[in-house]
């Protein structure tokens, strides 16, 4: 190479020079001329210097293109570089080969794409036996060829349980300066017939944000007695987290005896959506809608199982104009799907007859006169009650109770299914102390204190009593315009739906719901905020009550610090059954041979992983 450091051409045959050369290489290296200033073999480069040919393919020199020589061999000259950039030196031949070996295992680019590759397994909920499979290694080769994948046992015994770890840790350090927090849990039966326990805990944080983490999936491994899920319940909280249980202000789960029983020492919230579909279903096992809806679901399965059946139904569906919808077979725990396959199947009625008119042997699946009377009333009943989910209890009660009310022209099965829920529904939320809980979060919310609350005076006594072992944490006074918003909630849905609720309330009359009682001398510092609590105006429904309090906390002091126990308490226990649709996933039947520890590790990253990221992201 250094025979060949000239760029003047020796005299003897005549060269060319490569069309379109970027690298400083060809300034030493040409291609053979013909007659034409033609080049004649483009495989064999020659050097200027000697003209001898180089056994070096064309090809190689592309690992030069971005290493442009910084300094001529012949002539010293400096290479001219674009201003605001550094020149770059040329690699050595032990630069060049280091580019084709593998990493080594404690350089920070292995752990950074083992780390990568972890996330992606518990992010995903893919198997971690993927890392071993021809096609994943072929896509991280071709996305760098010097990462070598480790074996599935590295992440599923090192790289997995180690962050398992940190983020525990992450989440502790979360839930230590928080005194109040809530929770929610229940049970469930993996596919290999083992239980789980998953519990979540919500709280509201020293800057007014609300956050929920997922604490584990653990197994049991005895009977589902009350004292059984207590003891599970408390392991998990007191002994795993550390937490206080003198600091629940509220536990969440569904209607189960065994959970009623175990948690009546604490504050037990029964979860909304469950009594809600409890109540439903006392209106749906009416003899007559029970009846028709058992028809209705051989008819729905007819079309589901029968590829004839649904190409005759998309055909009619066009000439009839009707929307292009497939028929909804329900799901027994979910009563609104139940709603959503009459209001379906009552959508698309027509093109249903007309298929099942052509043939004879389907005459039976016809639905009856009766019974689309029937349906039609079961529509009627349930699409008011389709909306409502999770949210503040007592505002949709009252709504609950307001479109379940006997109105002129209601037919005889109308008026009773109305009844049944009404009925069902009022039981279920009776008891004193649990009415107590429900006006007292609604009390401390600015958006409903002075419309929905229907125990003010017992709440004031209550509160009194309690605040006389509040230990209020040092802070210095805020100003009212200081204070920085937490950000809203996305929950644009449940904002309109509350404030429509809002306004039918405020313009109802509802003199009867409150309760007068004399007024406490203002003796102490929190009936002077009672007072103070009162002057002010209720805000929108679409607007964030914590934002609301992170404004007025200096001013409120005593009850912000209840507004933090209060609010933070779930009203529906979805979040630990959202745990179970996370657990199902990761436990497949391809993954039915995951043992208990891991599975809670997977489970836990996939709930938690993302969010610690994205905290550390606004760090």
């Amino acid at each position: 190479m250094a025979a060949c450091a000239s760029d003047t051409v020796a005299a003897g045959p005549r060269l060319v020079e490569k069309d379109d050369a970027r690298s400083e290489i060809w300034k030493y290296f040409a291609y053979f001329a013909d007659s034409d200033g033609k080049a004649t073999d483009k495989s064999r480069p020659v050097c200027r210097q000697s003209s001898i040919l180089t056994n070096l393919s064309p090809s190689y020199f592309k690992y030069f293109n971005f290493l442009p020589l910084q300094k001529s061999a012949a002539t010293g000259s400096e290479r001219a570089t674009p201003q605001g950039q550094q020149p770059t030196q040329q690699p050595t031949l032990q630069a060049m080969f280091e580019q084709h070996n593998k990493y080594p295992r404690e350089s920070k680019e292995v752990k950074r794409l083992n780390r990568a590759v972890a996330e992606f397994i518990c992010l995903d909920q893919v198997p971690v036996y993927i890392v071993d499979k021809a096609g994943f290694r072929n896509l991280m080769q071709n996305l760098d060829k010097r990462y070598d994948v480790p074996s599935r046992n590295f992440f599923m015994y090192n790289e997995i349980p180690k962050m398992y770890n940190e983020t525990r840790s992450i989440i502790g350090a979360q839930l230590r300066p928080n005194k109040c927090f809530s929770c929610t849990t229940d049970l469930w039966t993996s596919r290999t017939v083992d239980t789980y326990m998953a519990v979540t805990v919500q709280f509201i944080t020293q800057s007014w944000e609300m956050q929920d983490w997922c604490l584990g999936c653990s197994a049991l491994y005895s009977d589902h007695t009350a004292d059984t899920v207590k003891e599970a319940l408390e392991e998990i909280i007191t002994d795993s987290w550390g937490l206080d249980m003198a600091n629940l202000a509220g536990i969440t789960t569904d209607n189960a005896s065994n959970n009623r029983k175990a948690f009546s020492e604490y504050t037990w919230i029964p979860c909304f959506g469950h009594n809600l579909h409890l109540a439903v279903n006392k209106a749906i096992d009416i003899d007559r809608v029970a009846s028709c809806l058992s028809r209705l679901r051989k008819t729905v399965s007819g079309f589901s199982r029968s590829n004839k059946m649904s190409r005759l139904l998309k055909d009619n569906q066009k000439s009839l104009n009707l929307p292009q919808h497939a028929l909804i077979h329900d799901e027994p725990t979910r009563w609104g799907s139940t709603y959503d396959m009459v209001e379906r199947f009552c959508e698309q009625q027509q093109a249903v007859s007309a298929v099942l008119a052509e043939d004879r042997k389907k005459w039976h699946l016809m639905p009856r006169d009766t019974d689309m009377t029937t349906l039609e009333t079961v529509r009627d009943v349930l699409a008011p009650l389709s909306d409502f989910t999770d949210a503040l209890i007592l505002p949709l009660m009252w709504k609950i109770k307001a479109c379940l009310k006997d109105e002129e022209g209601d037919r005889p099965l109308a008026l009773e299914m109305k009844n049944k829920i009404r009925g069902d529904f009022e039981k279920r939320y009776d008891d004193h102390n649990l009415q107590m809980t429900l006006n007292t979060s609604t009390f401390l919310d600015p958006r409903f204190k002075g419309t929905f609350v229907t125990m003010e005076e017992d709440i004031k006594m209550e509160l009194l009593r309690k605040a006389e072992a509040v230990q209020l944490p040092p802070h210095s006074p805020l100003d009212p315009g200081g204070a920085g918003a937490a950000p809203k909630r996305n929950r644009r849905d449940l904002k309109s739906l509350l404030c429509t609720i809002t306004s039918e309330k405020k313009g109802a009359d509802h003199s009867e719901m409150r309760q007068h009682s004399s007024p406490t001398p203002a003796t102490s510092s929190l009936n002077g905020e009672f007072v103070e609590y009162k002057q002010f105006r209720e805000i929108s429904p679409a607007e964030d009550p914590l934002a609301w309090w992170s404004q007025h906390e200096a001013q409120l002091p005593i009850l912000a610090h209840f507004a933090k126990k209060y609010l933070c308490i779930s009203a529906s226990s979805c979040a630990s059954e959202r745990v179970f649709s996370t657990s199902g996933n990761i436990c497949s039947p391809r993954r039915s041979r995951l043992t208990e520890e891991h599975l809670e590790m997977l489970v836990f990253l996939a709930k938690n992983l993302n969010k610690t990221k994205q905290q550390s992201k606004k760090k």
